[in-house]
């Protein structure tokens, strides 16, 4: 048998050397099928190894109870077998990913265990087929050969075709991902074998420490994966999912060999076993439907699982039993999640959590009937629906609910069922999903909203290094243009919302000076308001850019807003102030000095006839009253750039002639009055310029003056706006829609204007 096995390890590798050594005779690069080949039929020869027979090693307790005498050489068997699985595991999957991580690790570690494997081939052996390896003919002693040959070679083809002795700063992380590797394929016997027993005790009811720090390792192993793989790229994660969950699934696979799928009663049909097949197909086959089967329905049911395990009392902390029960339900648990969160699969929708739901019954049908077949040929329950063992766990209502039992025969074998208590379990289970669908979402939503302040940070800090850039070693004070100090400017400004492919507001530009009423005229949803809110800071610009005296609307946000004055269309007023102290406030906001507030806050008390109110809470105001304290705070700081979105609403004659009045005085200072109406005769009456808006298009800019040479501004307003201009705005929607790509180069290209 030692002979044979060396024969097939020699014959395999000298092969596979006279393979590589033609390629390079012909001076060709060694194909990707070539890899992927020999990787298959490693994958073939390891599968048939693994499931013909238990591995020796199963049995040892604490380095004794061996198949190899020497407990130094059982440690060194112990350890090479564990580790050969995960070079196995990596030489199958690198030509399917080809990642130079993949192939530093293999150019490394993969080469030096296989010559320490190979060194210790006879311990090696022995650990797995036992004492008898090679006393008598066993299969798996050749095929080991074979494996080693194999790997060996493919490991030094690797090392030869990637740069050999070289090592880049990044190889160093590989060493991380190695770790993880070794520990995915640890072996469920292997912390026995070492460290023998270690008692604790678990009653699920109470939730004694041991316990908790099982449950708490379940919540820490995904979090340091997550954070380890998130700056991945998609293969890389798809990669080392792949193998966690092929590597996690081999060790749980130590019970389930060939001869053990003879006994239908050993069939993996449990809830959390079918979690181990089901993930590796889903990250080697985008089948969706099967995924969010096993993330809306095995993450619940492993969870409870481990909540409530089907053991108590005291145990051995180390058992393979025991870890294998939680590699299991851990990958079930946390690795669909895992998923999700690293985006191989898309977050669920509610189709997706209907289809869950009907597979769900379906395999709770299935497992119905296999349940009642099986047990004429032993003990089986699969998904604990054929015993009491969650029953005794809710209560005496729910065992009395067993007691209504429906049993009957086929050919001689019996089956029973318990109908209101499994189509109560099935009903609960449904409505528990879709419960633990709203926490997903709830954390996915916290998640987001984290990352959503990290994008706005790092966007501050980009704009702060712009804006430096921009001012030339001026202070951060300084208008970016010195020439725009006294305007309101806006070029080429867009702006949509959310993800919707059509703009509110298209390549915009205006350029106000100051001594300007400037009237804003169109029909509702025009525009206007999204301008407005653009230009004051509420809303982000999509693309363009909105100056304020010479301040950049997005880089100098502060000092924008600092020269303006914006009474909105609804005004939001803290109505617990009275309103000297709401104005006070916005004084405050705007570093108003005192005697400067106070003369200003007399003039507009008496000019609104404010005075015996003033002192009063704002809730108690009538609205026209609440309009003047709007208006008063947007003048206590005396703003360059006084914008009105339809402000005269709900005021009386009186006061809207005061307002009038306001804004020509604004105006004749030399400051920017921006007026916002759909009462046409009164912009005529007080503008000297206008603006017409439709549909995200600014149709026309005109003065006053100009336009009652020829007409009235009312029927010249109705003559633009019933222009038909439809067509061609739809046209050009279609451009930018099929433009995408270069609307963000033109974001680029302002940036750096900026800079």
């Amino acid at each position: 048998m030692v002979l044979g096995q060396f024969l097939s390890l020699f014959f395999v590798a000298v092969s596979l050397i006279a393979t590589y050594i033609v390629f390079k005779v012909k001076k060709q690069q060694i194909p990707n099928m070539f890899y992927k080949v020999v990787s298959g039929v490693l994958a073939v020869v390891f599968f048939f190894r693994y499931m013909l027979g238990d591995d020796a090693l199963t049995n040892v307790f604490k380095l004794s109870s061996s198949p190899i005498d020497n407990p130094v050489l059982t440690c060194i068997s112990l350890i090479l077998n564990w580790l050969n699985y995960s070079v196995i595991l990596l030489v199958v999957l690198y030509p399917f990913f080809n990642l130079k991580r993949f192939a530093t690790i293999i150019k490394y570690y993969g080469t030096i265990i296989s010559l320490l494997c190979i060194g210790f081939i006879t311990y090696l052996t022995m650990g797995i087929v036992g004492e008898n390896a090679y006393n008598t003919f066993d299969i798996r002693v050749l095929l080991m050969g074979i494996e080693l040959g194999i790997t060996i070679v493919y490991c030094f083809i690797v090392f030869m075709e990637n740069d050999r002795f070289k090592a880049s700063k990044s190889d160093l992380k590989s060493i991380l991902y190695a770790v993880l590797m070794i520990l995915s394929v640890m072996p469920a016997y292997m912390l026995q074998a070492l460290f023998g027993h270690i008692n604790y005790s678990i009653e699920p009811k109470e939730l004694t420490l041991p316990h908790r720090v099982i449950l708490y390792f379940a919540v820490i192993i995904p979090i340091c994966l997550y954070f380890i793989l998130r700056k991945e790229n998609k293969k890389e994660i798809k990669s080392m999912l792949l193998y966690i969950s092929l590597g996690t699934l081999l060790s749980f696979s130590f019970r389930f060999r060939f001869y053990d799928f003879a006994t239908v009663t050993n069939w993996p049909f449990h809830l959390c076993n079918t979690a181990m097949y089901i993930i590796p197909l889903c990250l080697i086959f985008k089948w969706d439907k099967l995924f969010y089967f096993t993330y809306f329905i095995n993450v619940f049911g492993a969870f409870l699982a481990m909540i409530m395990p089907n053991y108590s009392g005291d145990l051995n902390l180390f058992s393979t039993s025991i870890v294998n029960f939680y590699i299991n339900h851990y990958i079930a648990f946390f690795m669909p999640i895992l998923m999700v969160a690293l985006r191989v699969y898309e977050r669920p929708k509610l189709r997706q959590f209907k289809y869950s739901m009907i597979g769900f019954g379906l395999y709770f049908l299935l497992v119905l009937i296999l349940n009642a077949w099986f047990s004429n040929y032993g003990t089986v329950d699969y998904f604990f629906i054929n015993s009491d063992f969650i029953a005794e766990k809710l209560g005496t209502w729910a065992e009395n609910l067993r007691n209504i039992v429906w049993s009957f025969n086929i050919n001689g074998l019996q089956f029973t069922f318990y109908p209101l208590y499994q189509f109560l379990f099935f009903l609960v289970y449904v409505l528990l999903g879709a419960g633990v669908w709203f926490v997903y979402e709830g954390c996915y939503s916290f998640v987001d909203t984290l990352y959503d302040i990290q994008d706005r940070k790092k966007k501050i800090k980009l704009d702060e290094i712009a804006l430096e850039c921009a001012l030339a070693g001026r202070g951060k004070e300084e208008p970016m243009n010195e020439d725009g100090k006294n305007k309101l400017i806006l070029r080429n400004f867009s702006k949509r919302y959310g993800k919707s492919q059509i703009y509110a507001v298209k390549d915009a530009n205006l350029e106000i000076e100051g001594g300007d009423i400037f009237g804003f005229l169109g029909h509702n949803g025009a525009g206007k308001s999204t301008i407005i809110k653009s230009i004051v800071g509420i809303q982000p610009i999509t693309s363009g850019q909105i100056e304020v005296c010479g301040y950049d609307v997005q880089t100098q946000g502060v000092m924008a807003k600092r020269q303006i004055g914006f009474v909105p269309d609804h005004y939001a007023l803290y109505e617990k102030l009275t309103g000297r102290e709401y104005i006070n406030y916005i004084a405050d906001l705007y570093d108003v000095k005192k005697e400067d507030r106070d003369k200003r806050i007399e003039k507009y008390v008496n000019l609104f006839e404010l005075n015996g109110a003033f002192d009063n809470q704002i809730k108690t105001y009538s609205h026209g009253m609440k309009q003047k304290i709007a208006i008063m705070s947007a003048l206590v700081h005396n703003p360059k750039v006084w914008i009105l979105d339809e402000p005269l609403t709900g005021l009386d004659p009186n006061s809207i002639y005061q307002v009038k009045e306001c804004m020509k005085q604004h105006a004749k200072e030399g400051n920017i009055v921006f007026f916002s109406s759909h009462l046409i005769d009164i912009v005529e009456q007080l503008c000297n310029r206008i603006a017409i808006i439709k549909k995200g298009k600014i149709l026309i800019c005109k003065n006053v003056s100009d336009i009652e040479k020829e007409t009235t501004l009312e029927k010249f307003y109705l003559d633009i706006t019933n222009t038909p201009v439809e067509a061609s705005l739809v046209e050009e929607d279609k451009k930018d829609d099929k433009n995408k790509v270069e609307n963000v180069e033109e974001n680029k290209k302002l940036n750096k204007k900026k800079i």
